[in-house]
C-alpha cells in the first residue's frame, strides 16, 4: 500500500495514495485524558465500525513503540476513515510528547480547516466528582458549532470548571480558525481506565450519528476493572491491623 506525505515540515501527516478527504467529512479524535475516556472511545468506534486505516502522523517525536493488533502493524499515531458517515477517526495510543505538543495540535488544527471538514468531535472524560445531577454528559463547543449543539441535547460545562490538556489546547486552536467543534465530556473515575464512561460516549454518538458502535465489550471491560478494583479493595481492608487498646 502506497502513502504520500502532504508536507515536508518535522510534522507530517501520511496519507494512504489516492485518498482525499471528501467535503463535509466529521473529524473525530480522543486522547488518554482522566479515564482515557478519549482514546478508549475514538480507538473502538474504529474497531466497531471497522474503520479503514488511511494515513499515519509522523512526528519529530514520535513514540519509539510499535505493537500488533488483528495481525497487523499498528503505529502511534493512525488515522482511519469509515465511508458511511464521512467520519475520519485519530487514533493516538500515546500522548503526544509534551515537548511538542503545540505544535503537533496546531499543524493538526490547519490540516482539518485546509480539508474542509464540517466538524470535529473532540471526547474526553471529566472529573466524576463535579457531577451534580443525573446528566451523564457535558459540553464545551466553539463558537462556529453553536447552532448544532441542540442535537446533542447536553448540557454546557458550567463555569469555573476547565478543559486541560491536548484537548483543550485542540478546542483552543478550532476556535481561533472559526472551524465547528465540540468537546464531548462523560463523567469519569479519575485514576484508572473508565470503560463505562467511553461506552455512555459512544452510545451518544450512535444516537447522533446513526451508526452502531457495539458497546458490550466497553462495558465487559468495566465490570471486571469494577470487580478487580473491589477485590484490590476487600483484600487492602483485611490487610489492616485492628484496633489497639491499651
Amino acid at each position: 500500500m502506497a502513502f504520500v506525505a502532504t508536507t515536508d515540515s518535522n510534522f507530517q501527516i501520511i496519507l494512504k495514495k489516492g485518498f482525499k478527504v471528501p467535503p463535509g467529512s466529521t473529524f473525530v479524535c480522543g486522547f488518554h485524558g482522566l479515564g482515557e475516556v478519549g482514546f478508549l472511545s475514538t480507538a473502538h468506534l474504529t474497531r466497531t465500525l471497522e474503520a479503514e486505516r488511511v494515513g499515519y502522523i509522523k512526528s519529530d517525536m514520535l513514540p519509539l513503540f510499535v505493537s500488533m493488533e488483528n495481525e497487523k502493524l499498528v503505529l502511534p499515531f493512525e488515522l482511519y476513515y469509515y465511508k458511511p458517515k464521512k467520519m475520519v477517526f485519530l487514533v493516538p495510543r500515546f500522548q503526544p510528547h509534551q515537548s511538542e505538543q503545540w505544535g503537533f495540535i496546531d499543524k493538526l488544527a490547519s490540516w482539518i480547516a485546509e480539508n474542509g471538514f464540517e466538524e470535529t468531535l473532540l471526547l474526553g472524560g471529566l472529573d466524576a466528582s463535579f457531577k451534580e445531577d443525573d446528566e451523564e454528559m457535558r459540553s464545551v463547543p466553539t463558537s462556529a458549532y453553536m447552532p448544532k449543539l441542540e442535537q446533542w441535547g447536553v448540557p454546557l460545562l458550567e463555569e469555573g470548571l476547565f478543559v486541560a490538556g491536548p484537548l483543550a489546547l485542540f478546542l483552543a486552536e478550532l476556535e481561533m480558525r472559526d472551524q465547528a467543534a465540540i468537546g464531548l465530556l462523560t463523567y469519569a473515575t479519575r485514576g484508572r481506565p473508565d470503560p463505562r464512561s467511553a461506552a455512555t460516549m459512544l452510545e451518544k454518538i450512535n444516537e447522533v450519528y446513526g451508526v452502531e458502535a457495539n458497546v458490550e465489550q466497553l462495558l465487559e471491560e468495566s465490570r471486571e476493572i469494577e470487580r478487580l478494583e473491589k477485590m484490590r479493595k476487600s483484600i487492602e481492608s483485611s490487610d489492616r491491623p485492628g484496633d489497639m487498646f491499651v
